[in-house]
Formats: C-alpha cells, structure tokens, sequence
C-alpha cells in the first residue's frame, strides 16, 4: 500500500532529518536579505501595493520552500503578482524539491537563513526560536486580522500558540478519493459520492474493492482460485503513512496526538482502524502491498490513469497532476468506519526571527495570506482555500475549473473540509515521534505482526509519548 514519495508528501511525513551538512551551505548562501530599511507597515490590504520603501530603493528578501515542478510554476506566478504590486520590495525564491527540511536546517543552524520559509511541524520550529511572533501584525491588519477572514477556529488552533501568532496555514489540503472511472462503470460499481452523507460504510467499501480486484485468470478476492501473486488491477491503494493513516483512526473514534502532548494510537478504536488499513493488503487482498507497488515500477497515479487500480485515497493536492494525465477519473469522500471524517492540514509560512527586515517579510506574509495568490494554487487543482470569501457561492465560481476540478468537487470543497474536516494536531517532536511509529509497524503492513503485538515488542507508544513531553517541555521554555 504504499505510495510513491512526491515532494509535498515529503512534506507532510516530515522526511526531513535532524542531521546538519554542509553540503546545503553554499546553495543557500545569499538567501538572507540585502538591502536596508524595512517596507509599509502592517495596515494595508493585502491585495494593495505597500506604501514604502528601503532607503536603497529595493528591499530584497528570500523565500524558502519545496513543490513539484506544477507547484513552483505556480508560486513564481503568485511571486510575479507580488513583485507587480510591490515594486520595492523583491522576493529570491529558493525552491528546494528534495532534502528541504535538511537544508532548511542547515541555514538556520549556521547558515544565511531566509526570511520567509514554509514549514510543517509550527511548534518545533517555535521551541527552537527560529520563527517571528507576528501576532502584532495579524491583529492590526484590517483585512487578515478581520474574525471572519480565515475559516475559524480552525486557522487559530494551527498557527497560534499560546495565542501567540506565529505563522499562516498556506491553505487546507485534506485526504479523499480519486477513482477510475471506466474501471468502476465496467465493473458496475457506484462511484464514490463527494457528499459526505452518502459515504461508503466500510463493509460497502470492503465489497467494492473487491470487485474492483481481478488476478490473471479473472477472479476477485474470495473466490475460488484467485492468485494474488498475478493481480492484473488492483481494488485500491491507501498509503501508510501518518495522514492518510491517522484518519482512518479519526473515522473509528479514535485519536493520534492531543494537545496535551499524548499519543493515542495505542488505544483499541485506534489499533482497530490501523489494523483494518494493514487488512486490507494482508487479509482481503485487494491492495497492494509496497513491493509489488515497487515490482510494477508505476506511481500510484501511474497506476490509477494506466487501469492498474481502481480506487486511490490521496491528498486534495495530487489533483493537479492527476487532472492532467488524461483519463476520465472522478473523486469523493472517504469510506466511513463510525464516523465521516477527513483530516485538515497544510503547510504554514513563518517569518524568520533573525531577518532584518520584518516589515518587508510581512508584506510578502500577508500576499501569501491573499485571495490574489490563493486563487491561482486553488485553480490549478493544487490547493483548498483557508479564506471564507473563496468558499461562498460566488467565491467557488472564481476557482473551481472545468478539466481540474470534476463534477461535485465544490462539496468536497464546501461540505467535506468545512463540516467533517479534523485538524490534525502536530506536537513538538512529531519528526521523532513519527520515526518511532513507522518503524514499529512496519511489520504490520506485511502481515508479520498485529498492531498490538507491534506496539507491545517495541514499546513505541511509551517511547513517543516520552519524546513528546521532552518536545513539550523545550516548547515552553521558549514562550
């Protein structure tokens, strides 16, 4: 079941390590700003030209963060708008697609650091005392610090601590399915709705992958004779880790972290769900497991747009490749198991506490923040909006695009993310934390070990909850 490791799911499994090189130095020096005098203040629009400049005519400034190639095209275009509105102030792009969270590392450490930069985990970032307290900022601005800008609560519970701001979710990406739509249709199976009051139960999901699973000779899973040595297409791929994971724990009534800096995914509702994901290689056979993923030499999408796989549960983000390799493919919500639920995240951008220039990051903050650059991500199939004003009737017009976007896409949009989303809580210590957790159940997926037995040997749960009252405690000490 696993999936192939793009540049925004490196993001979100926090792939980055805790080991500094140097080897990232020298492709980071000059990201660090220029140029003296800071820009406007923090009470224009974020849509506005800022009112100032440096005393050098041009403030330059860095910004630091990952994507696939769609992605970075994306952002210089946002990055093009806001040099077009703010002429004093110019923004270096440092786009790092492998190793980011390394080599961010490294700059802050002892490197040039930039100015503005795109992180996963706020609060480890917090306890190390590299990201700016903006909540001045936020709170005197007439726009961004309006109650009813960002959807609520929802922006404060990620990007504030202590109720301190400290940075800005980009958007909301969650998870739900991609399915192939003449592989369902041939097999005669409905194709998953994107209401979430018609969710699959997971006994109707179960049922439908396996007819969606056929081997060489034809047969599904359970009949006589089926050789699942010889799948010729598979039912469906649901990666492993923590995301996609971790909501199913939520759909079972379950939890992973807690802001009090506990570990749930010891408790029955959570093995139960994470057993059921392992089952569903193992047992029912109507997924794949990671070598035969590797045998196939085929990503996930590959696999869906190719005929090889019926169903994928991946994030919103994945839409902007899909929408372009050119088959007929439609999405909905994920099955249920007790409860409908997807999971809520996205990358936030900070300010770095050691730029010189705080009012020109802002500035660059704040468009990150806008309608103006949000519009192009969320167009482009890439992104879901974090602003209310793009979720109305007439804000889902301005983005939703015909030949991204498939039909009934505006009610994952809408009713999915605003309704049955759950954020999803990142401790401190979560990269530590997490490492901990795949290597315990990595014999679970390959039906060597139950989850209770797994979590038993390794004591993984013991190991991460101790790991995040250590992250806990350095956490305070820097508020």
């Amino acid at each position: 079941m696993a999936d192939s490791r793009l540049s925004r799911r490196q993001f979100l499994t926090h792939t980055g390590r805790l080991a500094l090189g140097v080897a990232a130095t020298s492709l980071l020096a000059g990201c660090g700003s220029n140029a003296g005098g800071g820009a406007s203040t923090p009470g224009a629009s974020p849509t506005s030209p800022s009112g100032g400049t440096s005393q050098g005519g041009t403030t330059t400034i860095s910004m630091m963060g990952w994507g696939s190639p769609l992605e970075k095209q994306n952002v210089q275009k946002g990055l093009d708008m806001f040099g077009q509105q703010h002429p004093d102030i110019k923004v270096k792009w440092i786009h790092v697609p492998q190793d980011y969270f390394t080599k961010l590392k490294t700059a802050l450490a002892g490197g040039t650091p930039p100015d503005v930069f795109w992180t996963g985990n706020l609060a480890d970032y917090v306890s190390r005392g590299v990201v700016m307290d903006i909540t001045s900022y936020v709170e005197q601005d007439p726009v961004i610090g309006k109650p009813d800008y960002f959807i609520e609560p929802q922006e404060k519970e990620r990007a504030t601590i202590n109720g301190k701001w400290f940075g800005i979710g980009s958007c909301w990406v969650i998870h739900h399915l991609y399915y192939n739509s003449d592989i369902l249709e041939k097999a005669g199976v409905e194709p998953p709705s994107p209401e979430p009051d018609k969710a699959w139960t997971w006994e109707e999901f179960l049922e439908n992958c396996r007819k969606l699973t056929v081997d060489a000779s034809g047969k599904h899973p359970g009949q006589p004779g089926f050789d699942p040595s010889k799948v010729q297409q598979w039912g469906v791929s649901w990666p492993t880790w923590s995301l996609p994971r971790d909501v199913l724990v939520f759909s079972n009534g379950g939890e992973a972290f807690t802001p009090d800096y506990k570990c749930h995914l010891g408790e029955p509702e959570a093995m139960e769900a994470i057993q059921a994901l392992a089952d569903l290689a193992v047992k029912h056979q109507v997924a794949p497991q990671a070598a035969q993923m590797q045998q196939l030499g085929m990503s996930s999408w590959q696999m869906l747009a190719s005929g090889k796989l019926a169903i994928l549960v991946d994030g919103s983000w994945a839409l902007q490749d899909i929408s372009k390799m050119n088959f007929k493919f439609g999405c909905g919500v994920l099955p249920k198991m007790k409860k409908v639920v997807t999971e809520a995240q996205a990358h936030c951008h900070v300010i770095c506490s050691r730029t010189k220039h705080p009012d020109a990051a802002w500035q660059l903050l704040r468009f990150l923040s806008s309608d103006d650059y949000q519009l192009g991500l969320c167009k482009a199939g890439l992104w879901l909006p974090s602003h209310t004003s793009l979720l109305t009737e007439d804000g889902l017009k301005r983005w939703i695009t015909p030949g991204v976007h498939p039909e009934g896409y505006d009610k994952i949009a809408t009713e999915y993310l605003l309704k049955y989303s759950k954020n999803y809580f990142y401790p401190a210590g979560f990269e530590q934390a997490d490492q901990i957790l795949t290597s315990a159940l990595d014999p679970v997926w390959i039906g060597k070990m139950t989850v209770q037995e797994a979590f038993k040997k390794t004591n993984a749960i013991g190991q991460v909850n101790q790991v995040l009252q250590q992250a806990k405690a350095k956490l305070e000490a820097q508020l």
